[in-house]
């Protein structure tokens, strides 16, 4: 969650703030809840000194003079548990480690990874069982340097690869198939001059093109017809690509490779502070969610196809099967704004969300669970129903902000019967605003998460009876 400790520098964008951690654990019927800071460099300067320290978004210009040498990374994106480690991420840096049980920070950069920053969106590979990664502003502030390597299952690296990007770019997720990686660029670009005068990391710019890198994932094994350290850009109409779902490549009988990735598909600056002043805040709200191709017999710097809109309708952090992540797939689970119902806050992705859908793809049909007015919903998880329960089916949980009770609700809803929750989880207060999350199953030696009370052995006996 983002949860600014301290009140923010003035006209900082909504993703900054301290990350605090929102943990359910889920077991015999019963939730228990853990709510914890990460406690970052960032947040032990600015407690030590009881004041706030740090300006504006990833500008260390703009940082107090006492700490422009430290980590400034929030921590506040997302968690992955990899290699018997939680990761707390923030892609401006690399991870802090913090423990399942009791949510205290171990360690930063428990990995030694290559580079300065580590993507907030990794992805796994349940085939290979390895952790894909990249950075960007790898080598730091302002450069076009990204670093992209694999974890395995003991946390090692391997197949490490440096890149350029077309520009030094926000690139907040990715795409990954068997052999490629494609990484997707937003319409922002950065200049260290500009920060220096105490301007925003980000520049929004409606004159770049939704921009794709395809990068192969393995450089000492690559695919036929990829020289070394080849990289190929494609591009399309100008859009943002929020986040992506699943993706996966097909082979022709000749040997020709075509990616396909599925995502959101926003069509207005989503951070009005990282714009112009002049600029119309949103735009006219327009957004889908998509279907991209991209076929590798083109040239570098080739247009690709339009896409196919698979959902006609403004959604977000949309989640799959991952146990098939890499391959084709049938379901999707996505966050929506639907269509002609009023609602507390206007239809801006991602924070204007207001129902959740199961999308069936081969037969187009779409189911819906609609939590009433007065609400938002957040991304969702998908929890198979056993390990090799066929792809969608089992549960998707995610967290409801009931605005007209200031209460969050978690929700539990099975995919045989989408629309009836089984069940929904009452929290006595209402939690900050996610913005990701996993599901992580239960790991040896668990211990609980919240406090343990010695038993009463015997009854004092001094009550009214």
């Amino acid at each position: 969650m983002v949860d600014p400790f301290y009140p923010l520098q003035e006209g900082n964008a909504p993703i900054e703030g301290d990350g605090n951690v929102c943990a359910l654990r889920i077991r015999d019927g019963r939730v228990d809840l853990k709510i914890r800071y990460v406690d970052t460099e960032r947040l032990r300067l600015e407690r030590q000194a009881n004041k706030r320290l740090f300006g504006l978004y990833r500008n260390p210009f703009t940082h107090h003079p006492c700490v422009r040498a430290a980590v400034d990374s929030t921590a506040n994106t997302n968690l992955v548990y990899w290699a018997g480690k939680l990761l707390a991420l923030k892609e401006s840096a690399q991870p802090y480690q913090v423990h399942p049980d009791t949510l205290e920070t171990i360690t930063y950069d428990p990995f030694n990874s290559p580079g300065l920053t580590f993507s907030a969106h990794p992805k796994v590979d349940p085939y290979t069982r390895e952790l894909v990664v990249f950075g960007y502003e790898a080598k730091g502030l302002g450069t076009d340097d990204v670093v992209i390597y694999a974890l395995d299952e003991q946390g090692a690296i391997h197949d490490e690869q440096w890149i350029k990007s077309p520009w030094p770019a926000f690139i907040h997720d990715c795409a990954l198939t068997a052999n490629f990686i494609i990484l997707v660029l937003w319409p922002y670009e950065t200049d260290v001059d500009h920060m220096k005068k105490g301007g925003q990391h980000w520049i929004y710019s409606k004159d770049l093109p939704a921009t794709f890198v395809v990068v192969p994932r393995h450089p000492n094994d690559l695919p036929t017809g990829w020289k070394t350290g080849e990289t190929r850009v494609y591009h399309s109409d100008h859009a943002v690509l929020l986040h992506t779902a699943g993706s996966w490549e097909e082979t022709a009988e000749n040997g020709d490779v075509r990616l396909y990735f599925e995502s959101s598909r926003i069509r207005y600056n989503l951070f009005p502070v990282f714009g112009p002043p002049t600029d119309k805040p949103f735009g006219d709200f327009q957004a889908d969610y998509v279907r991209w191709e991209i076929d590798l017999t083109k040239p570098t710097n080739t247009r690709v196809v339009d896409p196919a809109v698979i959902l006609d309708m403004p959604g977000e952090m949309a989640r799959v099967d991952e146990r098939f992540l890499t391959k084709p797939y049938d379901k999707l689970f996505c966050p929506v704004i639907p269509p002609g119902k009023q609602r507390p806050i206007p239809p801006i992705l991602p924070i204007g969300l207001h129902a959740y859908v199961m999308l069936d793809k081969p037969s187009g049909k779409v189911d819906m669970f609609d939590p009433g007015q007065g609400c938002t919903v957040e991304e969702p998880i998908f929890v198979p129903r056993t390990k090799d329960a066929p792809e969608g089916d089992g549960w998707v949980l995610g967290m409801i902000q009931r605005m007209d009770v200031n209460r969050s609700d978690l929700v539990v809803l099975d995919t045989r019967d989408f629309g009836n929750p089984v069940a929904v989880v009452q929290l006595p207060f209402r939690i900050k605003g996610q913005i990701h999350g996993n599901w992580v199953d239960a790991l040896p030696g668990e211990k609980s998460m919240t406090r343990i009370l010695e038993p009463v052995e015997k009854i004092m006996g001094k009550g009214a009876l």
